[in-house]
């Protein structure tokens, strides 16, 4: 294993752990975890959340969108160092 995979890993696992957390920490109005992962009929932009929910939805959203690039990126560095 090198360097940049080990690195990867940790990125990815640290990630993961960030989105686990920041879905959990979401109020759901009562919609479950399917509300809190796809924000529900009232989406973030609702006035019936609190700008805290909003600020976490938008994070959570970050989070997704760096968990993927990384794992794009892990997978095109594997194949290449393979």
């Amino acid at each position: 294993m090198s360097a940049i995979e080990i690195v990867g890993g940790v990125v990815l696992l640290a990630v993961s752990v960030v989105i686990i957390v920041l879905t959990l920490m979401q109020h759901t109005h009562g919609q479950g975890l399917s509300g809190a992962i796809n924000g529900g009929a009232y989406g973030a932009n609702s006035a019936r959340l609190t700008p805290a929910d909003q600020m976490l939805a938008k994070v959570t959203r970050v989070a997704g969108i760096v968990f993927f690039v990384v794992a794009i990126l892990a997978c095109v560095f594997a194949s290449r160092l393979a």
